[in-house]
């Protein structure tokens, strides 16, 4: 897709192409990235395919809305921090949006609902199959704290939603504050630029789990199972268990995991 009529020499770090391009405001080192950049792009945007059940064709919207988003923020773009590193947040949530605007049989009026929908789909998939209907609709209402009409009528649109182009929305979402790329991608198929961006965004993360109070911090190790010194994947644990070895009621634990989310979600953009 990215394709040059010449071969360019390619630098030991790509984001020197954008210092390049504020320097001069020559687009070809514009250019020159995405021609080196294309193959880890077409890596991340078929696991995002995979991981939502897309369609293959979407690959070439994936990059455009990449493309486009990069350039966008590069017209302002004057941080010792690399680019790609600036915009990790930004491209995933410009693909998520993608999807919730183009993707779905159904049109859904905002990212409020989208993100709602995506919560509500994803807890009803885990409900029992046996359990009565009304029942698994209180139960999520009270863990999501919304009403329970939202909830039915997520559950509907979801379903809706999905038909036609088998959209998994209700995917696992694995994007949060501990996980540590754009996309899960094993440690023998990163290039250097991957392994160093992945790197970059460990250090940001147990710095931002630094920060937090000794209580919040085990909060985290417990529900998620993570390791806040080297983290690695451990066993995880129930809120109220976990409230019960940290010393909180079982609402108390699940009201202060959202403030401390919220927080290393601030440290983390």
């Amino acid at each position: 897709m990215y394709q040059l009529d010449y071969v360019p020499i390619k630098p030991a770090n790509l984001n020197d192409y954008f210092v390049r391009y504020k320097e001069t405001k020559d687009e070809k080192y514009f250019n020159e990235f995405l021609y080196f950049y294309e193959p880890v792009l077409n890596r991340n945007a078929q696991l995002f395919i995979n991981k939502y059940s897309l369609d293959n064709n979407r690959i070439n919207d994936l990059k455009q809305i990449f493309s486009s988003l990069l350039w966008s923020e590069l017209q302002s773009y004057n941080s010792d921090i690399p680019l790609l590193q600036l915009i990790k947040y930004k491209v995933l949530k410009a693909w998520h949006e993608y999807v919730r605007t183009v993707c779905g049989n159904v049109h859904i009026d905002n990212n409020n609902l989208y993100q709602n929908l995506r919560k509500v789909a994803l807890l009803y998939s885990q409900q029992p199959n046996d359990k009565p209907l009304e029942e698994a609709v209180t139960d999520i209402a009270n863990e999501l704290n919304i009403s329970k009409n939202t909830v039915r009528n997520c559950i509907i649109t979801s379903t809706q939603f999905k038909q036609n182009n088998n959209l998994d929305i209700h995917n696992k979402d694995n994007e949060n504050y501990f996980n540590l790329s754009i996309t899960d991608v094993e440690i023998n198929t990163l290039s250097p630029e991957d392994i160093y961006f992945k790197n970059e965004q460990q250090e940001e993360l147990k710095t931002a789990l630094s920060k937090l109070k000794p209580q919040d911090l085990r909060l985290i190790e417990l529900v998620f199972g993570i390791c806040p010194d080297c983290l690695k994947s451990k066993e995880k644990i129930t809120i109220r268990e976990a409230s019960l070895i940290v010393g909180l009621t079982a609402e108390g634990a699940e009201k202060r995991l959202k403030k401390i989310l919220k927080r290393l979600k601030e440290n983390l953009e």
